[in-house]
């Protein structure tokens, strides 16, 4: 009897050891084999949702990195200042001094000198630069809690960044975002034709003549029209006019995200998470080519410098180039 029990023991304890030690073999194999499975899985459309598991941190250089399908800052503020060295060093080395700008400008606004210059006074189409004297414009003109219905009349315009429905109404403040954030020609038609369109475009010429920009010419809100012209000095008067005048419009250009009611913009600005980027403006046409122009705080003092561009084939890597210039 009580060797019957004593086999009766042992036989469960070792069997219950083999079910372990078969457990373990199992969900190591698995393991390997689900690693080993998972890419390929991946690839098939029904599998899809397996991509985004298998993204791995990746730094990046412009100080953040990616895991999963978010985004973390991954630097410090002294690190900040490295930023500009390691992108330059990160271009190709072929191309490490070509700024492939038609005309661009550096300008020290706080001391009013300038940096670097090429074509300063040559005449370019200027896309959605032209929004930026749309802004002000409309400032000017408009009171920010009048209505505005975008109507069918206003979505006519090319393109809808902003993703206005026909028969929305926002106030002339609210509108500023889109315009300035996703550079919504709808936006723009919508501040002219609240007002008058012919005397809206006339006002932004007026003004632009005012501060000195005199080889400026509006044809539009947009900036869609190739005759929408200025030059790289001109645009710098712009720029500093504002930032000085109404520092809203420069705010704003610097906000990643805006919501209002069911629309979110975002911002695509690749500088945004500079701390020394202060804001700006980008635009892009076929005539123009891409266009820029941005403001930073650069140097011990941070001095405000202007930074422009016109008729780029890179104006992010035309932007890292000339900044980069400065430091030297």
């Amino acid at each position: 009897m009580y060797n019957a029990k004593m086999r009766q023991f042992f036989t469960i304890l070792f069997g219950g050891l083999m079910a372990i030690v078969f457990g373990v073999v199992i969900a190591y194999g698995g393991a390997v084999g689900w690693r080993a499975l998972k890419p390929e899985l991946a690839k098939i459309p029904s599998f899809s949702f397996l991509r985004a598991a298998s993204i791995v941190v990746a730094p990046r250089a412009d100080g953040t990195s990616i895991s999963g399908v978010s985004r973390t800052i991954r630097y410090t503020a002294s690190e900040e200042e490295d930023f500009i060295n390691a992108a330059t060093q990160a271009l190709p080395s072929s191309s490490d001094k070509h700024v492939s700008g038609g005309a661009y400008l550096v300008k020290n606004l706080t001391r009013g000198d300038v940096t670097i210059e090429h074509n300063p006074d040559q005449l370019f189409p200027i896309a959605s630069l032209a929004k930026l004297a749309t802004a002000v414009v409309a400032r000017k003109l408009i009171d920010p809690s009048e209505r505005i219905t975008v109507g069918k009349n206003v979505m006519a315009a090319y393109g809808n960044t902003a993703n206005f429905k026909p028969g929305e109404t926002f106030t002339a403040e609210d509108l500023l975002y889109p315009l300035l954030m996703v550079s919504s020609n709808d936006s723009a038609e919508a501040f002219a034709l609240a007002y008058d369109r012919k005397k809206f475009i006339s006002a932004m010429n007026d003004w632009s003549q005012s501060i000195g920009a005199y080889r400026t010419y509006f044809a539009d809100p947009s900036g869609l029209s190739p005759d929408n012209v200025s030059t790289v000095n001109d645009l710098a008067l712009i720029l500093d006019w504002i930032r000085k005048n109404d520092p809203k419009i420069i705010e704003i250009t610097a906000l990643k995200t805006k919501t209002i009611r069911s629309h979110t913009w975002v911002n695509p600005t690749h500088f945004l998470s500079w701390s020394y980027y202060l804001g700006g403006k980008n635009g892009y046409t076929t005539e123009a080519n891409r266009t820029s122009a941005a403001l930073f705080a650069l140097g011990q003092n941070k001095n405000v410098y202007a930074v422009i561009i016109l008729d780029s084939d890179n104006r992010d890597a035309d932007t890292v180039k000339l900044l980069a210039k400065v430091r030297e």
